[in-house]
């Protein structure tokens, strides 16, 4: 009878480390996923791990007889609130983390495309404006615009429509660096920012786009699409390294000027024809 009841106390104390230590390696995984509160977690894990030695050691120095069931039973019942409720915070953590950034994607990206949406392109636009301000390395954007599109989703319909702005999309993505970004900034238009690129260089990438979309068809459920596109280039070139950011009025009149010039610049390769690019004079601050 001892030595069942002996057993059944070493049983208990093993399975009651082997809960805290589980906890412990719970804690250390979620530590990842908990972003600025990552050192409570740490902390946790730290504390569950060394709380293992208060289960290990009763098994260690056990002899038969001298068991206090009720005090094993007792450690193993503590022990598994610990390790399901890391458990489930864990998961309560990834899933807030999951949260976010569904939430940020949402925010900062357009729903059709996937490209940036206009409010993160023009924050994205203001950094960079403020870094080539300290680096004195030029800076290009490209206004791009779908040629004839109003008769696109006339002719064929608004998901050929559709269909096209995503083939753009596309398109300018695969042309682009890891560096550079394309947002869409309203119906057929989108903005591709090229950091650390100037008039010349800006200018070939926007060539290679027209005749990469115009060699190209779509396919649609209305059948194979043709579109081309316009694009006006704007650069921006610092005359010298400005060590101190710009405040952010200076900044954002900086950015709506660079747009407003693809803007003119686009204008003019619509009336120049369409399906072409069109560079404005860089600008020099």
């Amino acid at each position: 009878e001892w030595q069942w009841m002996g057993n059944l106390v070493a049983f208990t104390l093993a399975a009651s480390a082997l809960l805290q230590l589980g906890a412990a390696l719970l804690a250390l995984r979620a530590m990842p996923h908990s972003g600025s509160f990552r050192y409570p977690w740490i902390a946790l894990s730290l504390a569950l791990a060394l709380m293992v030695e208060r289960r290990v050691q009763p098994l260690l120095q056990f002899r038969d007889g001298a068991a206090d069931l009720a005090d094993a039973l007792l450690a193993l019942l503590i022990s598994a609130l610990i390790a399901f409720s890391v458990l489930r915070l864990e998961r309560l953590l990834r899933a807030i983390r999951a949260h976010e950034e569904q939430l940020t994607r949402l925010a900062t990206t357009d729903a059709l495309t996937g490209l940036a949406n206009r409010r993160h392109l023009l924050a994205e636009l203001e950094k960079e404006l403020r870094r080539a301000a300290r680096s004195g390395r030029p800076l290009s954007v490209l206004m791009v615009d779908l040629d004839h599109f109003k008769g696109v989703n006339d002719r064929y319909g608004h998901a050929a429509g559709d269909a096209a702005l995503v083939a753009v999309a596309g398109r300018c993505l695969a042309r682009l660096r890891a560096i550079d970004l394309c947002g869409r900034i309203g119906g057929e238009e989108f903005v591709v920012l090229l950091p650390e690129t100037g008039a010349e260089g800006a200018a070939t990438t926007a060539e290679r786009l027209c005749a990469d979309l115009a060699g190209t068809s779509i396919d649609t459920a209305a059948g194979p699409l043709h579109v081309t596109i316009s694009i006006g280039v704007a650069s921006h070139l610092p005359r010298t390294p400005q060590p101190d950011e710009a405040a952010d009025e200076e900044t954002q009149g900086a950015v709506q000027a660079l747009l407003q010039r693809a803007d003119r610049a686009l204008y003019e390769a619509k009336a120049g024809g369409r399906n072409c690019v069109r560079v404005a004079p860089p600008m020099l601050r």
